[in-house]
């Protein structure tokens, strides 16, 4: 007779890899993880890996994986044999991993994907407080969609979040362009998000070279795209001298940088866009939201990926802890990130600030668009 009460709660080791790959097989007909994924998941990923034990017997896992440099950790994978299923032990098995990744991790988010169709799962995470925040169609192998729920772990309170649809830039260097299109998604729901309008909004913006592949879009282009769109748009912008030079060692290559600036700042001059030269601030952010504003964000992605490489996201809420912005790029996360880990993703405040000044002289950028 099975006794629930004898059912150990502990971190998965590499010596449990055997039994790993049985649950998993028993448990799930699509999407499995292998010995090498299991492997890597306990000796370098940084996450919580909890089993199940029972006479020393494998029942069932919960693996959470954490963003790095953010407050974001994420359900990857919870599982429990069926002929064990019934007595509480996926309740016991969340909970543990909601309280190490909230005391050991600080984390302040736990978001996770349930496929649409399991109705037991669903019913079980909404019952553990988890909410619904969005849906993606054809996540799954076999074609079904996923819900994304999430549950704050971390304060009770939940921030009020502007309705941004989040979209993934379609290469790796048109983060300006994608980050852009959301704002204007959330202002026009019939813009399309498209790659080609994605194309086009890059090649009017761009306006550096970097040391090697394709230019990026700075944030006077941003501004004059947006208003070409018939969006207001104003900067925030801590120096006016030519951005990025720096960043490029060609001579000729810095000339065509000065000359493309010198041109959107006289371009500028004749639309009503606002140039406020300052650093952006947690209370300048707070304030552009409140009016209804859409901040685009200049951040390095330095503590995300190990790369000191200027990125665009999007602000869409604060609270008094953290700031939460959509991340468009999907190329700088890991292998297992999905778009759950890149949307409203929770910053904490201290780390923003550091996030979003870039270079040598802690550089500030944003463009801000407002509906008209």
């Amino acid at each position: 007779m099975f006794d629930p009460q004898k059912v150990k709660l502990r971190r998965a080791r590499v010596t449990d890899l055997g039994q790993l790959l049985e649950v998993e097989n028993a448990c799930f007909s699509y999407d499995q993880l292998s010995r090498r994924n299991f492997h890597w998941m306990i000796k370098k990923a940084r996450s919580i890996f909890l089993v199940l034990e029972y006479e020393s017997t494998l029942i069932g896992y919960g693996l959470v994986l954490v963003n790095r440099g953010t407050s974001l950790a994420r359900l990857y994978s919870i599982c429990t044999l069926r002929s064990y299923q019934g007595h509480g032990l996926a309740t016991l098995l969340i909970q543990d991993l909601e309280r190490r990744s909230a005391d050991d991790e600080d984390c302040a988010y736990l978001r996770l994907e349930v496929k649409e169709d399991n109705r037991g799962a669903i019913k079980l995470y909404e019952k553990l407080g988890y909410r619904r925040f969005t849906k993606k169609d054809d996540y799954y192998d076999d074609g079904k969609a996923a819900l994304c729920y999430e549950k704050r772990i971390r304060m009770l309170t939940t921030p009020p979040r502007l309705d941004v649809p989040y979209y993934t830039q379609g290469t790796e260097f048109t983060c300006g362009a994608a980050t852009l299109m959301m704002a204007i998604k959330a202002f026009n729901p019939n813009y399309e998000l498209s790659l080609s309008n994605e194309l086009q909004i890059w090649r009017e913006a761009t306006t550096i070279f970097m040391t090697s592949g394709h230019g990026g879009c700075g944030p006077h282009g941003l501004a004059l795209s947006a208003w070409r769109r018939g969006y207001r748009a104003e900067m925030f912008l801590s120096r006016s001298e030519v951005l990025f030079l720096a960043s490029v060692r060609s001579e000729e290559k810095k000339k065509i940088i000065e000359l493309v600036h010198q041109d959107f700042v006289k371009k500028i001059a004749e639309t009503n866009i606002r140039v406020i030269k300052k650093k952006l601030t947690l209370a300048d952010l707070r304030e552009v939201l409140k009016k209804g504003g859409i901040p685009l964000v200049l951040i390095t992605t330095y503590h995300f990926d190990n790369n000191r490489v200027p990125h665009w996201v999007v602000v869409t809420s604060f609270d008094d802890a953290f700031v939460y912005i959509h991340d468009p790029d999907r190329y700088h996360a890991a292998d297992h990130a999905g778009v759950i880990s890149r949307v409203h993703i929770p910053i904490p405040e201290d780390q923003f600030l550091k996030i979003s000044r870039w270079g040598a002289d802690r550089m500030s950028a944003a463009v801000v668009v407002y509906p008209d």
